[in-house]
């Protein structure tokens, strides 16, 4: 079975958003080259119960929180009804400064953290789910 990405909430605490080729409509998380950033539901409640806190847990903050067993994979394309999204390959950095790094503990945010960008906008909401395009596939 494949992996479903349900939207579960957003940072904007709305029940739906617009997303535009620069970002969610109305969000200051934007970046010229990331405009959409997503976490899964599980690495935010790992961040938000660590007892351990990484130095980005307290200043991450994703666009868009997903309900899903595993993040998609980077270069995926996602679509819901008119909007699409396309999984950018960068990741989450780490920084030698942070402790789980001087540590050598794992960072929920490495593998539950995705930067996508836009190439068509539309509405989303609580609920939704992005469906991966097949490509390639005869």
């Amino acid at each position: 079975m494949e992996n479903t990405y349900k939207i579960a909430y957003f940072y904007l605490q709305q029940p739906c958003v617009t997303i535009t080729e620069t970002g969610v409509e109305g969000s200051h998380l934007k970046s010229a080259t990331r405009p959409l950033s997503l976490i899964s539901l599980s690495a935010r409640q790992e961040v938000d119960s660590a007892e351990k806190i990484g130095l980005c847990y307290p200043r991450f903050k994703a666009d868009i929180t997903l309900d899903c067993e595993l993040m998609p994979p980077k270069g995926a394309r996602l679509t819901c009804g008119v909007v699409t999204i396309c999984i950018l390959p960068e990741g989450k950095s780490c920084y030698p400064e942070c402790i789980l790094v001087q540590e050598g503990l794992p960072c929920p945010l490495i593998d539950g953290v995705r930067y996508a960008s836009v190439e068509a906008g539309g509405t989303l909401c609580q609920g939704d789910q992005l469906i991966p395009e097949q490509e390639g596939f005869a």
